[in-house]
């Protein structure tokens, strides 16, 4: 797909379009340091129902580094608020990825008569179940000259077994720059999850990995919860099972 462009303070974002049908729209948002084109099979099967935008994040893929370096969370949840805004989605759910799911909420505790639902794709777990060294290392690690290959060096080690995933998320790495994969790590190394878990009191679903259904999963967090892990993928599901994450997200909007 190609992107159309939404101008913003900050710079400009690209969304990837298509869809069709009166249905709620869906706002895609894609893990730290990837790409709205890794739910390009997931476009595919949800905008055959209705209306579907994928974003780039702020330094991601096609769209501009942020102008003033900001990519918190909160920084994130305000490029979804641009995107609501200028495509007038007046109601619409979130399916977010990995650390897109702490922007989403986010967006969602401001904005609850906008955002229909919530829908989380293997969300980042707390942080706060790391040591502070190791949370620590992660943000020297994608501080240096060698942050690119840090990120790829441990993205392989959560990809799973799927030779043209693994290729797929490594690449799409290269496409972010430096100080947005810095300002990504940092964001989730101090992110604690709990106020805006509590903040929200929407619909919320949770579809997890093997690897992270653990005690760090905002489900351990919140009981109330509802989830599913799905086996034998890696972090990536919708790449490695795009049809077990499609049908999870039809069945989510369905019971909103």
């Amino acid at each position: 797909m190609t992107p159309t462009f939404i101008d913003t303070p900050q710079g400009r974002l690209a969304v990837y379009e298509k869809g069709q049908g009166a249905g709620l729209p869906v706002l895609f948002l894609h893990a730290d340091s990837g790409r709205a084109r890794q739910w390009d099979e997931v476009l595919e099967r949800i905008g055959a129902e209705r209306p579907v935008i994928g974003l780039d994040s702020r330094g991601s893929g096609a769209s501009a580094e942020a102008k003033d370096g900001d990519y918190s969370y909160d920084g994130r949840a305000a490029d979804i608020d641009a995107v609501a805004k200028a495509r007038k989605l007046e109601r619409f759910v979130i399916v977010a990825h990995s650390g897109s799911g702490a922007a989403a909420l986010i967006y969602a505790a401001r904005h609850p008569g906008r955002v229909a639902g919530l829908f989380l794709l293997d969300p980042a777990t707390d942080p706060r179940a790391f040591p502070q060294a190791v949370r620590d290392g992660i943000v020297s690690g994608l501080e240096g000259p060698q942050s690119l290959d840090f990120q790829k060096q441990f993205y392989a080690t959560i990809a799973g077994g799927n030779t043209k995933t693994q290729a797929r998320v490594l690449a799409d790495c290269e496409t972010v720059a430096p100080a947005a994969r810095l300002g990504f790590g940092k964001a989730f190394a101090a992110w604690n999850p709990e106020p805006a878990l509590d903040a929200w009191t929407g619909p919320i679903f949770i579809l997890s990995s093997e690897a992270s259904d653990n005690p760090a999963a905002l489900y351990r967090l919140r009981p109330d919860i509802p989830h599913e892990v799905v086996k034998g993928t890696g972090h990536w599901l919708q790449l490695d099972a795009p049809d077990i994450v499609a049908d999870a997200i039809r069945r989510f909007i369905a019971g909103i």
